[in-house]
């Protein structure tokens, strides 16, 4: 009896330190896989951003207005200090009504 008590114990550290040894190596590629992630939709928004200030830089309100209603109407325009904004984007307005020529999408 003790020794099938001393063989289950036994089995039961093996597939315990089994499981513990599975965790750590699921943990370290899922943390590595969120990682990339995080690197490419930074990057990406970097360049979206770069795109962003190039096509709409010096637009007119109006312009720049029918640009974002044309893409979809659910963004939900309006302006506020001196930005015009919708759910995902901000751009910055100038004195005369335009989007600004630096750093226009936020």
């Amino acid at each position: 009896m003790v020794k099938w008590i001393a063989v289950a114990l036994g089995c039961l550290l093996v597939f315990t330190n089994g499981f513990w040894l599975y965790s750590a190596i699921d943990l370290v590629a899922t943390q590595k896989y969120r990682q990339q992630v995080r690197y490419e939709a930074e990057n990406r928004t970097e360049a979206l951003v770069s795109l962003c200030n190039k096509l709409v830089s010096g637009m007119p309100k109006s312009e720049a207005e029918a640009l974002l209603d044309s893409l979809s109407s659910d963004f939900g325009i309006f302006e506020k200090e001196g930005r015009l904004h919708t759910v995902w984007l901000s751009f910055k307005l100038d004195e005369t009504g335009h989007v600004a020529k630096e750093g226009a999408c936020e």
